[in-house]
């Protein structure tokens, strides 16, 4: 039952203009109480004398843990069941929707940024596409300005990290670089992310490209999504807006109709918020933002190792690729430029280039460049890849001829001739007694 001051806080509220909706948002009950109570005339019943709930001991742990965590009503249950909590999860729904309301309300009323102070970057899954033979995920990556809410995207078949990080480099190209880089829990930025404490563990070349760039990366807080609404609801905008209803050949003709609405449609409209174009404001915010061409070029192309064997062929994403004979029996680093089917890949021995492809559909014959395959003939016939013959094969053993210890020479054994003659004289000689 909703008490009186709750009913008289319905009416003021309705009194100041406050829709409805908005209403029942904020006092955490149905649209159909607000209207009953906005045109109730009859005399409230006796409130009848509060009794305890299984929920009082817990509702101070629970109102400190939602100042600084939007959590779910899910996850605070399992919390409170290790101390002890006996109740229903349907109790603490009940009290926790009003305190979300109003911690949520508070934060995102405060979360206006300066002029290139900060940028919000996200994916979204836009369903899948046919590519190079294959049917695959679809993603769209959004990085928007705070202040100026620029936006930059592309879509994408992978979201893992050298993806991520090349589509920053470009999206820092096309808007400049701010002061910090809010994502949320993603696992190609952040590795874990302590509850409790705060605490965030980077992926190490994600912290090494912000440093390069020079932004400070943010984590948004677990189960927070509203404090990067500005990319989260540009993510929602190209879904709707652009991507529904939209035809298209290829991945790279999506790419180029997304660049055009950008630049034509998305970034000069008049924003809901700011009220301003944000072509108009980013012109504003630009002397704030880093330009991306002051900053030293930074490889974000994917990298794998791989160990050379004796036939001097690779195998890389399902195809056999070969590499110079010299680099047979070391490690080598594999970096690809893309991850589709005719992306370019080069393949370093240290920092000395021993191969550089195209890439193949997986299944695909072996692919030998002919300067591979003429230096692998050179060495299978016996020579070296400088021209020199290698040595000739030691035999395992070897006849000599007979030595003497006296001369020091070598000499041919002496051998006596005897007549038959003798050797019968020799014989009757042993036969007689």
């Amino acid at each position: 039952m909703i008490l009186k001051e709750q009913s008289m806080q319905i009416k003021y509220l309705k009194e100041q203009g406050v829709c409805p909706s908005k209403i029942a948002k904020q006092l955490g009950v149905c649209r159909q109480t607000v209207y009953n109570h906005i045109t109730r005339e009859a005399p409230y019943p006796k409130v009848r004398t509060a009794q305890g709930s299984k929920l009082d001991d817990f509702k101070a742990y629970i109102r400190q843990r939602l100042e600084h965590f939007d959590l779910p009503a899910t996850v605070l249950y399992e919390e409170l069941k290790a101390r002890g909590y006996e109740g229903k999860l349907t109790i603490l729904r009940d009290f926790m929707r009003p305190l979300k309301t109003s911690h949520v309300l508070r934060v995102t009323e405060r979360f206006e940024t300066r002029p290139g102070q900060q940028g919000q970057l996200d994916w979204g899954e836009c369903g899948y596409i046919d590519c190079d033979g294959e049917r695959k995920k679809l993603y769209v990556f959004v990085l928007v300005l705070g202040y100026s809410r620029m936006m930059y995207a592309r879509f994408t078949t992978s979201c893992r990290l050298p993806e991520l990080l090349t589509c920053q480099k470009e999206a820092f190209s096309y808007l400049g670089v701010p002061r910090e880089i809010l994502v949320d829990n993603m696992k190609q930025a952040v590795e874990s992310h302590d509850v409790l404490t705060g605490t965030v563990r980077w992926n190490r070349q994600f912290l090494d490209f912000a440093d390069h760039y020079g932004f400070f990366p943010m984590a948004c807080p677990p189960y927070w999504p509203r404090v990067k609404g500005k990319v989260e609801r540009g993510v929602g905008y190209i879904k709707a807006s652009f991507l529904e209803g939209r035809a298209f050949t290829d991945l790279d003709d999506l790419n180029d109709q997304l660049a055009f609405w950008l630049d034509v449609v998305a970034n000069r409209r008049v924003h809901g918020t700011t009220l301003q174009r944000p072509v108009d404001r980013h012109a504003l915010e630009l002397a704030h933002l880093r330009a991306a061409a002051s900053v030293p070029f930074y490889d974000t192309r994917q990298v794998e190792m791989r160990r050379v064997p004796s036939d001097c062929h690779i195998a890389f994403k399902g195809v056999r690729y070969s590499v110079d004979p010299l680099a047979v029996g070391q490690t080598v680093l594999v970096r690809a430029e893309g991850d589709q089917v005719g992306a370019l890949f080069s393949v370093y021995v240290n920092d000395r280039l021993v191969a550089r492809h195209t890439r193949r559909a997986a299944g695909s014959l072996a692919v030998t460049l002919p300067e591979h395959a003429m230096a692998i003939k050179r060495v299978c016939r016996g020579a070296s890849s400088n021209g020199h013959r290698k040595q000739e094969r030691k035999g395992r053993f070897e006849q000599i001829e007979a030595f003497s210890i006296v001369t020091g020479s070598v000499v041919s054994p002496e051998v006596q001739v005897r007549s038959l003659s003798a050797y019968e004289a020799l014989l009757v000689q042993e036969a007689s007694p």
